[in-house]
């Protein structure tokens, strides 16, 4: 299903270029619980530090001046770029993709490229190359993760809950994994499976992530329960009392039920943090 894309590899490389800057000013938003982008175990894949990865790829260019089909040099040329982070990952592909014309077989190139183009905003060709490595480790825990957080971003989240149910098979205390499945379960309109999974999440992690209550307070309301909703959205404005999202979605239902004063109160809020959030800091001025 995923080993052909009609798109050549070099023109994703170039379109891969022009993500890596944006890449640079996102750093890391996706974090534990933003976004649902949830964080996944880090992995022993070569792991060394900058600074040695800058002397390996000196020594790997070096050797390549003389050696340049050398698929080793090129495959530890490949690893170093990956080690260095994501703005060298075009060249870490470029230096991957010679290794494997060069007769470079391992598996665990499968591994490298996926990571990279996940990381670079190409989710087709990370699904490719990440379903390719499954086939050798089929319990890579961070892999199948990964793997549910490429379908969750495409809203393909049939195959997404599949892939983390897998994952909390393997590791079935992990509360990231847990709310993860919790919004997909959401989306595919199983509302009773999704506040079971919100409650391993508080079980586990003893609290909801921030935007938790919200999405606990938007499956009460998909599923008709509207007393529960404003119950769950108060119980995030409890936690942030700016979390926009929470308030409007509070106004509205709030006018749903008839309760007009109420809805008014909530929209003077909303202004004054919209308020308050297009101010500029004094700090600032």
């Amino acid at each position: 299903m995923y080993s052909d894309w009609p798109k050549d590899r070099r023109s994703i490389l170039w379109d891969a270029a022009f993500v890596i800057g944006g890449l640079i000013l996102v750093g890391t938003t996706f974090r534990a619980y933003r976004f649902f982008e949830l964080s996944t175990p880090a992995r022993s894949h070569g792991i060394f530090s900058p600074g040695d990865a800058d002397n390996r790829i000196a020594s790997a260019r070096t050797y390549l001046g003389n050696h340049p089909d050398n698929y080793s040099a090129l495959t530890d040329l490949a690893i170093a770029y990956f080690q260095k982070g994501p703005v060298s990952y075009i060249e870490g592909l470029n230096a991957l993709e010679k290794a494997r014309a060069a007769g470079a077989t391992s598996e665990e190139l499968f591994y490298y490229a996926g990571v990279m183009y996940d990381t670079l905003g190409l989710p087709e060709y990370a699904i490719n190359e990440l379903s390719k490595y499954l086939r050798h480790h089929p319990d890579d825990y961070e892999s199948l993760v990964r793997m549910g957080n490429l379908f969750y971003r495409e809203s393909k989240f049939a195959e997404a809950q599949l892939f983390y149910r897998e994952a909390l098979r393997q590791s079935p205390k992990d509360p990231t994994v847990w709310f993860n499945l919790a919004i997909v379960n959401k989306e595919k309109g199983n509302f009773d499976e999704a506040l079971s999974d919100l409650q391993e999440v508080i079980k586990l992690a003893g609290q909801l992530p921030e935007g938790g209550f919200y999405q606990q307070g938007e499956i009460y309301r998909l599923k008709g329960s509207d007393d529960l909703a404003v119950q769950a959205y108060h119980e995030q404005l409890t936690v942030r009392p700016d979390y926009v999202l929470a308030l409007t979605a509070l106004e509205s239902l709030l006018k749903r039920k008839g309760e007009i004063k109420e809805a008014r109160n909530i929209h003077k809020r909303i202004l004054d943090v919209r308020r308050t959030q297009s101010s500029p800091h004094p700090a600032d001025q």
